[in-house]
């Protein structure tokens, strides 16, 4: 068996998943329901992370199925009432149950090295090991969004090691984990490494009640890919941030490489173990708890706070403002502080979004030599003789971006309030002025 912080969160994908996926086979049958509760009765009082809280857990369980609340046919039914009921009994986020007939084959497989198996390791290659977007946003800074911390050995070291690299080139990072809900303990450690220089310091404790042990994870001195330290750090997260998510969310915090953007995690540090039940369930079982070395103890049911508090959708224009308004301060090149300018103008207007009337909007219609501007479904539009036409995003009052590139932007002039012009934009502070017909 594999050892805990491989667990750590495994099936986190559906931590906050209230769905089954698959269609529903066969209906149960009571004795089958019966069974089944019976079946996770036995993995509580084996295995919970907290002995003193098994019986209770099981007589609740218990209690609920004599009132007849899990004589229930359908199967993507009973699952999801049954998961309800063991989160809410134990207040505990990774005790879910589940109705999946292909995952219940996949806990049947036997395990490798990495505590992984053939289907988790191809749906892992698919959504590139949980890294499932890259970009270079304006001012230099680079985005990554990790869905998960998923783990299949030196398939996903490879992966890391490609993001670190592209993250190496950047003039700030921003790294969205507001939408993951964890995965493995050597994810996390992986990832976590690059940001850390390698003093062979202490970043995890882990206490495993099913193997019965107790052990550290380390920041790893050899890595394929280039160390971030040095470069400025951002780290979205949300409710929706759990488990090994906030493993790193804590890391960020109490090793102090990164500012952390967004509202309060998840508060769901037990790890767990997905246990097969028959005939086509699974069910996770805390088995172990995580103990950080600076803060002490852990997250569960309290989560971790942000450094910055963003509301929901606003964290990534916020991280870009401070990240871009932090580089200029530091910065005495020219080229670069027009840069950090340029894209300042637009992550403020993501943040504080501009929305002219109409009647304004419609104020710009009309030819501007081989250019035309009109108002199409509420849209301002431009198209220059020739070519497609384009959406102009407003940025502030008669400031427009162009929808089809970052590096254009048109500034509408004024006589009198009359639009007689507008002048086309370039993030070198170049101006070319085009009249109106």
């Amino acid at each position: 068996m594999a050892n805990l912080a491989r667990r750590m969160a495994v099936g986190a994908a559906l931590l906050f998943c209230g769905c089954a996926r698959a269609a529903a086979p066969a209906a149960l049958t009571p004795a089958q329901d019966h069974a089944v509760i019976d079946a996770v009765a036995r993995l509580v009082s084996a295995h919970y992370v907290i002995p003193e809280k098994r019986d209770g857990i099981v007589a609740e369980l218990r209690r609920r199925e004599a009132a007849g609340r899990y004589t229930i046919a359908n199967p993507a039914q009973f699952a999801q009432i049954l998961s309800d009921d063991m989160v809410a009994i134990a207040q505990d986020r990774h005790m879910w149950f589940d109705y999946d007939p292909a995952a219940y084959q996949a806990a049947l497989l036997p395990r490798d090295a990495n505590d992984s198996d053939p289907l988790s390791d191809a749906a892992s290659a698919r959504d590139n090991q949980g890294y499932e977007e890259m970009r270079i946003l304006p001012g230099n800074i680079r985005y990554v969004r990790l869905a998960g911390f998923e783990w299949s050995g030196e398939a996903t070291s490879k992966v890391i090691a490609d993001v670190a690299r592209f993250l190496h080139g950047g003039d700030a990072i921003i790294l969205d984990i507001a939408g993951n809900g964890g995965g493995a303990g050597e994810a996390v450690q992986a990832l976590a490494s690059y940001f850390l220089a390698p003093d062979g310091r202490v970043l995890m404790n882990f206490h495993d009640t099913f193997e019965g042990k107790d052990y550290a994870t380390r920041v790893i001195d050899k890595l394929d890919g280039p160390r971030l330290t040095g470069i400025p750090l951002y780290v979205l997260i949300s409710g929706r941030t759990g488990s090994a998510a906030e493993e790193f969310t804590a890391h960020v915090r109490y090793f102090k490489f990164g500012t952390l953007v967004g509202s309060n995690t998840a508060g769901a540090a037990n790890n767990d173990h997905v246990f097969p039940v028959a005939p086509f369930f699974v069910q996770s079982i805390s088995i172990g708890r995580p103990e950080h070395p600076v803060m002490h103890g852990n997250w569960e049911g309290t989560g971790l706070a942000p450094d910055i508090a963003a509301a929901p959708g606003q964290a990534l224009a916020q991280a870009e403002i401070v990240a871009l308004t932090a580089l200029r301060a530091k910065t005495t090149d020219t080229a670069r502080r027009e840069d950090y300018d340029w894209a300042l103008v637009a992550a403020n207007a993501a943040l504080h979004p501009v929305r002219p009337d109409p009647a304004v909007l419609a104020a710009y219609a009309g030819k501007y030599g081989t250019r035309k501007i009109w108002l199409a479904d509420g849209v301002l539009m431009y198209q220059r003789e020739g070519r497609e036409a384009t959406a102009l995003t407003p940025l502030a009052d008669d400031l427009f971006a162009m929808a089809s590139t970052a590096e254009v932007r048109v500034r509408f002039r004024r006589d009198g309030g009359r639009i007689t012009g507008y002048d086309t934009l370039s993030p070198d502070g170049q101006s070319i002025p085009v009249p109106r017909d």
